[in-house]
């Protein structure tokens, strides 16, 4: 391939990076699914996020201090606004310890132990469930609950212990 047909092709790539990420979709696994939202979130890639999460999204937070502990719940669309709101780099979500079981039959759920990260410092951790349905070919995530515990300059291992 000579230099500028391929200069071409890199530049449709990067020019259909949201096309080719819902693409890519199609052969990504339930925690695979979770990760690439994760990365959506960082990058503030709203499209890639409404792509794999399903219709029917609903999510789900546990926050607040243990005695004022109180549930946040999100439409889709209100989760695909925020994602769109956000600047890139200022979220990060990193496992600590993941699982995934699935059904043969098209249901799957990723259970994670996370931190997350603001503008680069640890803000608060817990654990995350995923409920994803296989959905034409691809695995979209239908439900979202976490809990989550602010550090406040704790440890991790202090605020949300591995069980």
């Amino acid at each position: 391939m000579s230099a500028s047909i391929w200069w071409v092709w890199v530049t449709e790539a990067l020019v259909t990076g949201s096309l080719s990420m819902a693409a890519a979709a199609q052969d990504l696994s339930p925690l695979q699914t979770v990760e690439l939202l994760h990365e959506a979130m960082a990058q503030a890639d709203a499209a890639t996020a409404a792509a794999l999460l399903h219709a029917d999204y609903r999510g789900m937070s546990l926050q607040g201090a243990s005695e004022q502990r109180h549930v946040y719940v999100e439409t889709r669309d209100k989760a695909v606004r925020d994602i769109a709101a956000l600047h890139a780099g200022d979220w990060q979500i990193r496992f600590l310890k993941t699982s995934t079981l699935t059904d043969s039959n098209g249901m799957a759920h990723v259970w994670a132990r996370y931190v997350f990260y603001y503008k680069g410092a640890p803000n608060h951790c817990g654990y995350e469930s995923y409920g994803l349905f296989h959905d034409r070919g691809t695995w979209k995530i239908i439900s979202f609950a976490d809990t989550d515990n602010v550090l406040k300059g704790r440890s991790v291992d202090e605020v949300c212990p591995e069980d």
